[in-house]
């Protein structure tokens, strides 16, 4: 066969070139339209194979143009996939981004809800709805959530004070609006607990319940806010309705305890009172405050009943008010106990050897210098502050102060105005002379047993009588004790004349 090469290398001979040009493929012509050419619809249609790409009514190869055909649908269906993908990455991006959103969103509400301000608030509004239903437990239970979120919330206190209020719980409304006050320092909160202190002292007032509490929430009022007017008038209500005088009714008793060892009346409080309006004066002294503290100071009934152990805690508080408001009425009261607290230091040896039943002790107590004055004063009406006539009993339990006609005076009352459990004294101040000498007598009633059908009174007189002496009577200065027992049967005296002398002598009668 020759060579492949050389084969490669020989040049066509002339038939191989027409054969070649023979299978060229020959570019269709397209013609021109003309006039009266065949229109193009009028056409039969023609039918292609579709696996040879032949067209059946001419023959003709159509290859090229499904090509074309089949070029174009598939750049179409490229350019669709294009556009699908491009809408799928589109609706990608937005879902992160809604998504995105939403979580931000979530995250700002979660940081939004978890803020105290806007749980404070929803708590409020919980307990707000719930006291608009009266269901008072439910509001509670929300404002104190409330109070745990923001201790120091104003509207919180306010709003639990209301619901307090809401149930006619009147303490705790005071207590809570207190609270507030202290924790927070709210003018406005302060306000409101003063109102309602008023308020309930008010109502205490009217329904006829006012007694030291009542005083207590007006001096409150005034330790917060001393200048507050209404305080004042409430105070000076409270003082005419503890202290007032009627017909059947001129004496305070409060300050007074049946049984001295037994401490059972109101003193200590009421001092307590008016040490704190005391206090309040020295942070406004007002002359509306001045008035106020003298007013209970003084205590303006015509007979005030202290209990001994009480009198001297009383002159204590009078000097210190006085070292404030300089009030010559106290003064003079001063004055007055100062002379009782004489009189009780003078006679207190006398309670204790009588006591012990040393009557003995008398002889020397009836011609004393000091006692005779006592004596003549009585007899003079010059007693000055101490008030008696005829027989001035003096005791260790109880003082009366007696105010009248803008004067002030005291006396010690006797067996028949109180239980006596210490024993009394009395003086006699009455002018009895024996041949121009006079009388010099003091007497002791002793303790008195429980049960006890009898009372008994011992009696000690320095005179100028006859005393029987070698069977004569003889006029000379003596001692005589009288025994007086009282029962219901009647009464009994053992007189013993020229006592403790050598011409001692006894009768019965």
């Amino acid at each position: 066969m020759g060579n492949l090469n050389d084969r490669a290398d020989k040049p066509l001979t002339k038939q191989q070139k027409n054969r070649k040009k023979k299978h060229r493929k020959k570019p269709v012509q397209k013609l021109p339209a003309k006039h009266g050419a065949v229109r193009k619809d009028s056409v039969p249609a023609k039918k292609k194979s579709a696996a040879s790409g032949i067209d059946q009514a001419s023959g003709k190869n159509t290859g090229r143009e499904d090509f074309e055909v089949r070029s174009r649908r598939r750049d179409e269906e490229r350019a669709r996939r294009r556009e699908e993908r491009r809408r799928k990455v589109r609706r990608q991006k937005i879902i992160i981004a809604v998504s995105a959103v939403a979580i931000v969103a979530a995250v700002t509400a979660g940081v939004v809800f978890t803020r105290p301000s806007v749980r404070l608030s929803l708590s409020l509004s919980r307990g707000d709805r719930y006291a608009g239903k009266d269901d008072y437990a439910n509001a509670q239970a929300a404002y104190e959530k409330a109070l745990t979120i923001d201790p120091g919330s104003v509207t919180v206190y306010r709003r639990m004070a209301d619901n307090y209020l809401a149930q006619n719980k009147l303490a705790e409304t005071e207590q809570i609006l207190y609270k507030g006050w202290e924790q927070t320092q709210d003018e406005e909160l302060l306000h409101y607990y003063c109102v309602e202190v008023h308020n309930e002292a008010v109502r205490e007032i009217n329904e006829g319940n006012c007694t030291f509490a009542t005083v207590d929430k007006g001096i409150r009022i005034l330790e917060l806010e001393p200048d507050n007017a209404d305080a004042v008038s409430l105070l000076n209500s409270c003082y005419e309705r503890l202290f007032k005088v009627s017909e059947e009714e001129d004496t305070c008793m409060m300050f007074y305890d049946g049984d001295i060892s037994q401490d059972t009346c109101s003193y200590e409080e009421y001092e307590q009172l008016v040490r704190r309006l005391l206090a309040v004066y020295g942070t406004s002294r007002t002359d509306a405050l001045k008035a106020l503290l003298v007013r209970y100071a003084l205590i303006d009934m015509p007979y005030v009943r202290f209990s001994m152990p009480h009198v001297d805690a009383y002159m204590t508080m009078l000097r210190d008010v006085n070292g404030s408001v300089q009030d010559d009425g106290i003064a003079e009261t001063l004055a007055c106990l100062e002379r009782a607290g004489e009189i009780r230091e003078y006679f207190e040896p006398a309670f204790t050897e009588f006591a012990s039943a040393n009557f003995a002790y008398a002889r020397t107590l009836v011609v004393e210098e000091s006692y005779q004055r006592l004596r003549d004063s009585f007899i003079e009406e010059d007693s000055g502050y101490w008030e008696g006539s005829v027989y001035i009993p003096v005791n260790r339990e109880l003082l009366v102060l007696h105010r009248e006609d803008g004067t002030v005076r005291f006396y010690f009352p006797g067996e028949e105005e109180y239980d006596n459990r210490q024993g009394i004294i009395t003086v006699w101040g009455t002018h009895q002379e024996d041949d121009g000498i006079q009388r010099s007598v003091v007497s002791y009633e002793p303790v008195e047993k429980d049960g006890a059908d009898s009372h008994t009174e011992y009696t000690v007189q320095y005179l100028y009588s006859n005393v029987k002496i070698n069977g004569q009577y003889v006029p000379q200065m003596n001692y005589r004790f009288d025994t007086k027992v009282t029962t219901e049967e009647g009464i009994t005296t053992r007189a013993i004349g020229d006592w403790g002398g050598e011409h001692e002598w006894e009768i019965d009668y």
